[in-house]
This record gives C-alpha cells, sequence and structure tokens, in this order.
C-alpha cells in the first residue's frame, strides 16, 4: 500500500527522540496559524503520541498546511535534517494524499471515478443526507484504525445521521485514496441500494 501524507508525518515523529518531541509537541502548539485554521489545544497534544500527533494535525490543518506547519515546527526546533526528509518524502504524495494510481473506472472498483473525483468526494452531498446506517461504517473504520477511538465517539454522539456524516466528512479531510476505498467498501456493504442509485459498483 502506498504510503499517504500522514504515513511519512509519523515517520518523521518517530525519528525524534522523546525530548525533542516533547519540544515538537510545545513548539507546535505555540505556532501562529494562518487565519481559517484554530491551534491543536495543548491538553489533546500533551500525552498523545505520535500517531496522534500526526493524526491531529491532518485533522486540524489538512494535508498541505499540515505538512507546511510540520515542517516548520521541526526547523524551529533545530532538526532541519528530519524537515527535508520529510519535505522530499512527501513530495511524492499525491494531491489526494497517495502516491497510489488511480483505479480504472471501467473495472468496477471501489474508487471507480471516470472525472478523477474519488466515488466518496464525486457524491459527498447525497450521502450525507441519505446515508442511513453509520454507526456499522464507523465499527468498520475504527477496526481498520482508520479513526481513532476519540473520533469514533464524537461522531457517535452526533444527533442525526446528517451530522454523524457531516463529521465523518470532516475527518476524511486528510485521508489518501487507499483510505478513501476502505470507506466506500464499508459505506456499500452498509448502504448498498443507496451506492448502486449513485452509479457505484
Amino acid at each position: 500500500m502506498a504510503k499517504t501524507l500522514k504515513d511519512h508525518l509519523e515517520f518523521a515523529l518517530e525519528s525524534l527522540e522523546e525530548a525533542t518531541f516533547k519540544r515538537f509537541k510545545r513548539t507546535l502548539n505555540d505556532a501562529q496559524v494562518e487565519d481559517g485554521y484554530d491551534k491543536i489545544p495543548r491538553g489533546r497534544l500533551e500525552k498523545a503520541d505520535t500517531m496522534d500527533v500526526a493524526d491531529r494535525i491532518i485533522s486540524n490543518y489538512r494535508q498541505e498546511y499540515g505538512l507546511q506547519i510540520t515542517v516548520e515546527v521541526l526547523e524551529k526546533i533545530n532538526k532541519k535534517d528530519v524537515a527535508e526528509e520529510l519535505r522530499s518524502a512527501a513530495g511524492a504524495v499525491g494531491p489526494a494524499g497517495s502516491t497510489a494510481p488511480p483505479l480504472n473506472p471501467s473495472t468496477g472498483g471501489a474508487g471507480a471515478r471516470p472525472s478523477g473525483k474519488h466515488f466518496v468526494d464525486m457524491h459527498r452531498e447525497d450521502i450525507i443526507q441519505r446515508c442511513t446506517l453509520v454507526d456499522p461504517i464507523l465499527d468498520r473504520l475504527l477496526s481498520l484504525e482508520l479513526i481513532t477511538e476519540e473520533q469514533y465517539d464524537l461522531v457517535r454522539v452526533m444527533n442525526t445521521t446528517q451530522n454523524k456524516m457531516r463529521e465523518l466528512y470532516r475527518l476524511m479531510l486528510g485521508w489518501g485514496e487507499s483510505d478513501k476505498d476502505q470507506f466506500y467498501q464499508a459505506l456499500k456493504e452498509q448502504n448498498g441500494p443507496l451506492v448502486r442509485d449513485l452509479g457505484g459498483r
């Protein structure tokens, strides 16, 4: 499976010594962020491991800005070598967050998308409005470790299925093609008629 930007972030953070990683988290929390973005709450970072921090960076700042702010923080804590390695590695990641080639629509693959966009992106509005079984999808995504326990609980407490799907789509902002394929498969298993009605296979 091709590496996503999140994978590269995790690898970069794992290369830091424990004390340096703590410094990274403090500096990340103190960093000035662009308008339209909120800082990650300090309490969410203090005990977070490398996987959690990478996940929060992508969730909070999306991919492009998440990479930018991570590189800036690494440079601020004098880990320019790690910053440069991350920048180089992430350069191979495509705009959707994965180096995996697009699936051929004619094969009926999970992400069949004649427009170049993934099925779940093309039909975002319909899926949000019409998906009825969300909890089984969350169970599948949690078992695949595409969402954390905290994210799972956050989505489940939403009061309507539409709000659950909106929050799930927000969490998907940093996902690559293969992650979206997993979401598509779970969606198809639990809401097959909807997927077929939207032209999925």
